[in-house]
């Protein structure tokens, strides 16, 4: 049997619709499991973060709880196999523990590597000193860990202790479903340019103020909507429908391993600026990276000014599989290797 552990569901992020596609993809195989979902309560998020760390504590305790009676009265064995939507999770330690003294060497651990102290720009870097001891641990008892990039998998190995066997770089489910609603680059476009990455220090919303700034002077033109999502109340429908309207995607981010909001967003049609580091080059073509501040003004003129006459945003519109998670080969391939394949599309 396998035991999925999910996240706790926030608006606004990516959580739901990555359970809902987790269960879809289970009932559809037929893959006999059992959730571990305490409550489906959203939390509210501080100013700035992406969780609400209480929340989230109290989610994964209630989590553990039903975990250790189900092993306590055996309705979890030797064979089964655990799957963390994000296996940065404070208690898993007690699996292994259990798994010991309940003589179950055939318990697998596995789940999806998100973000750590190991990633030198992360905000949770401050918390290196004892995280690292942690992080240690779920690289030791983990069997398989699969990480969204081969960014944040060559992070890992380089600051971690770890067996490389174990990290399998598979990429992440984007939300195609309902991105497929609307049209990804239509007629409707307007001279907007959207930042979608978090109000805080490891996203530089700062220059974002500074590239609206010397745009508007360099244009001579008013009438450029520089919009920061995070600062409005949108639903998601909302949000996509934005998106859809827009031209420009712009991050300045010291921190990305994945990069949700950039892929809905030039999924929808916009231009992605992006910085020429992190997870970035691995995903975007050359003419998408900047490497100064100037360099991104110039490409944001030039995308508003251009726009029309510029080819969209290759982008590997194919829904993610989770065959790779669930135990069928089919590994991650990056967009640029997707492109840079010479077969035709309706055979890839």
């Amino acid at each position: 049997m396998l035991i999925y552990v999910p996240l706790e569901h926030i608006d606004g992020r990516y959580t739901i619709h990555m359970d809902q596609a987790i269960e879809q993809y289970l009932t559809d195989q037929n893959i006999k499991y059992h959730k571990i979902m305490p409550t489906t309560e959203t939390p509210e998020l501080p100013e700035g973060q992406f969780l609400n760390s209480a929340f989230t504590s109290k989610f994964k305790a209630l989590q553990m709880a039903e975990i250790a009676q189900m092993i306590e009265d055996g309705t979890i064995g030797d064979g089964d196999t655990f799957f963390f939507s994000d296996i940065w999770f404070p208690g898993i330690e007690s699996i292994a523990y259990m798994k010991y003294f309940n003589k179950m060497p055939n318990l697998k651990i596995t789940g999806v590597i998100h973000a750590g102290s190991f990633t030198d720009t992360d905000f949770v870097r401050d918390m290196e000193r004892w995280a690292k001891n942690f992080e240690d641990i779920i690289f030791d008892i983990s069997d398989t860990i699969f990480c969204a990039s081969d960014f944040i998998k060559n992070d890992i190995i380089k600051k971690r202790m770890i067996d490389p066997s174990k990290l399998i770089v598979s990429g992440l489910p984007i939300d195609y479903k309902e991105l497929k609603k609307l049209d990804k680059r239509n007629s409707i476009k307007e001279d907007i340019v959207i930042f979608n990455g978090r109000l805080c220090d490891e996203k530089q919303p700062h220059l974002f103020d500074e590239l609206e700034k010397q745009v508007k002077a360099k244009m001579n033109l008013s009438d450029v909507k520089f919009i920061k999502t995070q600062e409005l109340n949108l639903s998601k429908q909302d949000y996509y429908e934005l998106l859809s309207r827009s031209k420009v995607v712009v991050s300045y981010a010291l921190q990305e391993n994945f990069g949700f909001g950039v892929m809905e967003a030039a999924y929808l049609g916009c231009d992605p600026i992006l910085p020429n580091r992190l997870v970035y080059p691995e995903i975007y073509e050359d003419c998408h990276l900047f490497d100064t501040f100037e360099q991104s003004v110039d490409m944001t003129i030039n995308a508003l000014i251009k726009y029309d006459d510029t080819e969209p945003c290759m982008f590997m519109e194919e829904e993610f599989t989770m065959n790779t998670w669930f135990g069928k080969e089919e590994p991650y391939v990056s967009q640029r290797e997707y492109f840079a394949n010479d077969e035709p599309w309706d055979q890839r």
